[in-house]
């Protein structure tokens, strides 16, 4: 089954953006929440950009790598540790 978010996502980056350049405060879990969008957008382009290419095993290897990089990439950049916030 598929389950187009296109629109909610727009309609909430819209929102963003109107609010641009105000300060605002985030939770760990807003920025966990906005993680997972994230990745399951990312998830879904490295698909269609190499499944053919690599496989069911590669695409797994290659989801893991993304995931890494992601977790340590905000974990430098903002000291949260997404795998604590999900716990």
């Amino acid at each position: 089954m598929k389950i187009k978010f296109n629109k909610k996502i727009e309609e909430l980056s819209m929102e963003i953006l109107k609010h641009s350049g105000v300060h605002r405060d985030y939770t760990d879990e807003d920025l966990a929440n906005t993680a997972l969008i994230f990745s399951e957008v990312l998830l879904a382009k490295m698909h269609d950009k190499h499944h053919k290419q690599l496989g069911q095993k590669g695409m797994e290897k290659l989801a893991e790598e993304a995931g890494e990089s992601l977790h340590q990439t905000l974990k430098l950049f903002t000291g949260v540790d997404l795998h604590k916030v999900y716990k």
